[in-house]
C-alpha cells in the first residue's frame, strides 16, 4: 500500500531495451540460421542419383522452412525490444515485457520493498555499448528479478536506491507527524473532556439550581465540549483510517439496541426542530463490528447530517433484517445532494457546494471516516438523493452475523 492516491504518483524514467541488445539477439539468431541454410543449399546442389529424390526433396522443403523461422525469431525479437519496457515512478517500478505476439507480462514493486538494486555487464560488448543488467532484490526471499538489456544501468540503479531512501524518509516523516498529532490530540481530548464533565455536572445541579441566563450558558458549553471531544476523535479516527492502521475491536452486538438508544437521544432535538421522527426497527438485528466506532461515526454522523440539512419535513430511520443481511436507512426531507456533490461524498475532506453554509462547524471527514468503518467490518455505505431539495438517504448494509 502506498500513502499517496494513485493520481498523484510522478513518471521519472521510461526505459526501453538497447539497441545493442537487440542487435546481439539478431546476430545470435541469424549466425546459426545462416549456416544452417548454407548447408542445406548446399546439399540441395550436390548431383542427384535415383535413391538421393526423396532426400532431396525434404532439403528443398526444409530451405523455406528455416527461412520462416528465422523470421518468426527475429519478429518477436524485434516485438519484445519494441514493447519491453522499464517504468520508475516516485514510489513503484514497473517492468513490461513481451512474451510472444499476443501475450505480455507487467511485474511491479514498491519502492519500500526494494532491498538491492544490482548491476551487472556480461563482457566486453556490453560495457562498449554501456547496457548491462539490473537484479532488482526485494526484502523478502525469492523475490529477486534480473532485467536485461538496460541502458546505462548504474544511473537507472542509483535513481531507484536514491527514490527508494527519500520514499522511506518521507514515510518516517509521516509515522512522526501522525504519532505528534495523537500525543497532541489525546492531550486536548483529555482538557476537553474535564470541561464537559465540569459542565454536566453544572447542568444536572450539582452544585445547586442555575439562573436561566447562567443555565442556558452551561448548556450550551456543554455541548460545545461533547462537540470538540467529537472532532478530536474525528481526526483521531481519520488519521488512522488515511494510514490504513485503524484497529476495530470486533464483537457481536444488537444494531436494533443501540439504534434506538441512540435514535431516543435524538428525539428532542428533532422535535424541537419542528421536524418529525419516524422509527422502523426490527428486532434482533445482530452484527459483528465494532460497535463504539459505529455508534459515533455512522449512526450519529448521519443522524447529525439529516438533523442539520432538513429545514421542514421529517426524518426517518429504518433498520430491517432479511434473508441477505441488515441493512440501515436514514432518510430526510432536507437541501438533497446534487449530481456533482454526489461524487463528492465519503471523500477525503469532501465539501458539497452549500455545506459549508448549512453547517459552518463541518470538516469535511465524517463521512470519510464512516466509510472506513462501515468497510472495515465487512459492511458497504452509499446514498442516494434525486437532486437538490429532494431529500436524500443513506443506506449501510451488513452481513447478518451467526450467532
Amino acid at each position: 500500500m502506498t500513502d499517496l492516491p494513485p493520481e498523484d504518483e510522478q513518471v521519472l524514467l521510461v526505459v526501453h531495451k538497447h539497441w545493442a541488445s537487440l542487435l546481439r539477439e539478431a546476430a545470435l539468431t541469424l549466425i546459426p540460421g545462416f549456416i544452417i541454410l548454407g548447408i542445406l543449399f548446399l546439399f540441395s546442389g550436390l548431383p542427384l542419383t535415383l535413391a538421393d529424390t526423396s532426400v532431396h526433396a525434404i532439403i528443398v522443403l526444409l530451405i523455406p522452412f528455416c527461412f520462416l523461422t528465422l523470421w518468426t525469431i527475429l519478429a518477436i525479437q524485434w516485438t519484445n525490444y519494441y514493447l519491453d519496457m522499464f517504468v520508475v515512478t516516485d514510489r513503484r517500478i514497473f517492468y513490461t515485457t513481451q512474451i510472444n505476439f499476443t501475450e505480455r507480462t507487467t511485474a511491479q514493486w514498491h519502492l519500500h520493498d526494494v532491498n538491492h538494486v544490482q548491476v551487472h555487464f556480461s563482457g566486453l560488448f556490453e560495457s562498449f555499448f554501456k547496457y548491462g543488467s539490473l537484479v532488482i532484490e526485494g526484502r523478502e526471499e525469492d523475490t529477486s528479478a534480473k532485467i536485461e538489456g538496460v541502458p546505462d544501468p548504474e544511473y537507472v540503479a542509483a535513481v531507484i536506491l536514491k527514490q527508494g531512501d527519500q520514499y522511506g524518509q518521507l514515510k518516517e516523516t509521516a509515522r512522526k507527524q501522525r504519532e505528534l498529532l495523537h500525543f497532541f490530540s489525546h492531550e486536548v481530548k483529555g482538557h476537553l473532556a474535564k470541561s464537559k464533565a465540569a459542565f454536566a455536572s453544572i447542568v444536572e445541579g450539582d452544585y445547586g439550581p442555575l439562573p436561566s441566563p447562567l443555565d442556558s450558558m452551561a448548556h450550551a458549553a456543554l455541548d460545545d465540549s461533547q462537540k470538540g471531544v467529537d472532532t478530536v476523535m474525528s481526526m483521531l479516527d481519520n488519521s488512522d483510517s488515511a494510514s490504513g492502521a485503524m484497529h476495530f475491536d470486533k464483537k457481536l452486538f444488537d444494531l436494533s439496541t443501540t439504534t434506538r438508544r441512540v435514535a431516543d437521544e435524538f428525539r428532542e432535538r428533532v422535535q424541537k426542530k419542528g421536524l418529525t421522527f419516524l422509527l422502523s426497527i426490527d428486532n434482533s438485528c445482530v452484527v459483528e463490528g465494532d460497535e463504539q466506532k459505529f455508534e459515533q461515526h455512522v449512526l450519529r454522523n448521519l443522524l447529525e447530517n439529516a438533523l442539520r440539512y432538513t429545514p421542514a419535513g421529517h426524518i426517518e430511520v429504518t433498520l430491517e433484517r432479511s434473508a441477505s443481511g441488515i441493512r440501515l436507512s436514514v432518510a430526510d426531507t432536507g437541501i438533497g445532494i446534487s449530481e456533482k456533490d454526489m461524487g463528492k461524498l465519503f471523500t477525503e475532506g469532501g465539501h458539497g457546494e452549500h455545506s459549508k453554509e448549512t453547517n459552518t462547524e463541518s470538516t469535511g471527514y465524517g463521512l470519510f471516516v464512516a466509510k472506513q468503518v462501515v468497510e472495515g467490518t465487512g459492511g458497504r455505505i452509499w446514498a442516494s438523493s434525486s437532486g437538490p431539495s429532494a431529500g436524500s438517504n443513506f443506506f449501510v448494509e451488513f452481513p447478518s452475523a451467526s450467532i
